[in-house]
């Protein structure tokens, strides 16, 4: 009996010692100076997620990559774009890996790039396209100038949309000509620019297109046909891979952040891996290719 009560009289004791704890840490913190700084207390750094344009040799391909955030954050992305892929990915760089970023500034939103070293001629245009891309996908950078060997490639280039569609390696971005979201999915429903790539099966037409501002949201209503039941039921995966390339391809302009996509009431594609990206709102991908995952 007496043992029973000096067991259920302890009880409470840790619980009131380890509130007691709390207090009397909390009392001290506050009576620290002002910007007293406790490593113990520090918020790690979070890491953000950059988008680097390589080459899978015909086309850019987008690796979002996780990169630590910091103050020259667009200068570290230059410079991992001009390092090049991790090499199990198969892909490559396309800016010589030995030129130097000598100046890197950003006024205005126009950022200035020089470089070491020349481009060579036969991929000068797909370098400045894997700059221009990579770094207008930061917040703040509107336009891009490129020197290269103390000679001007270009010139304040704005960003070029692009139509993302799969191939077998991922998603690769094809820059195009379209000035709109509505011309982007006109562009994006004819046949894709070549035959190792992917989009929506050529009989699937657009049935209804609707933006609204206020919500930048493009709402898209497409006919649902034999031969996009046949690819989303024999291959799903690659038919959600489709609708994320869409997804993405629509908001590459600003003034897109959500799409909707519907195909004629169908809630429900194949066996069904498609429908969480149907018929609700869909933000830009934060992966386009996820880099851990390439060369596996």
């Amino acid at each position: 009996m007496i043992r029973r009560g000096i067991r259920h009289w302890r009880r409470p004791v840790l619980p009131v010692l380890g509130a007691g704890a709390v207090l009397l840490a909390g009392f001290w913190l506050r009576s620290l100076p002002p910007g007293k700084e406790l490593p113990w207390l520090r918020i790690r750094e979070q890491n953000r997620i950059a988008t680097l344009y390589f080459s899978d040799g015909p086309h850019l391909f987008p690796v979002s990559r996780r990169m630590p955030a910091a103050d020259d954050f667009p200068r570290g992305v230059l410079r991992a774009l001009i390092a090049g892929p991790a090499a199990a990915s198969g892909l490559r760089g396309a800016i010589p890996p030995a030129a130097e970023v000598t100046l890197f500034r950003l006024e205005n939103g126009i950022a200035r790039v020089d470089l070491s070293r020349e481009i060579g001629a036969n991929d000068r245009e797909q370098a400045v396209a894997a700059i221009v891309e990579t770094l207008t996908a930061l917040p703040g950078v509107r336009a891009v100038s490129v020197n290269a060997a103390g000679k001007t490639v270009v010139e304040a280039a704005p960003r070029v949309p692009l139509l993302y569609y799969p191939s077998a390696a991922g998603l690769v971005a094809v820059p195009d000509s379209a000035g709109t979201p509505r011309d982007a999915i006109d562009r994006f429903l004819q046949a894709p620019p070549g035959a190792a790539l992917t989009g929506l099966p050529a009989d699937v037409r657009l049935l209804k297109y609707t933006f609204a501002p206020a919500e930048a949201l493009v709402s898209i209503n497409l006919s649902y046909t034999p031969s996009l039941h046949t690819l989303a039921t024999e291959k799903p995966y690659l038919m959600r891979s489709v609708l994320l390339g869409l997804i993405a391809s629509l908001t590459e302009f600003p003034e897109v952040h959500f799409v909707r996509i519907d195909f004629d009431g169908h809630s429900r594609l194949g066996l069904g891996q498609c429908s969480d990206l149907l018929q609700t709102p869909q933000p830009r991908p934060e992966l386009l290719n996820d880099e851990r995952l390439l060369g596996r």
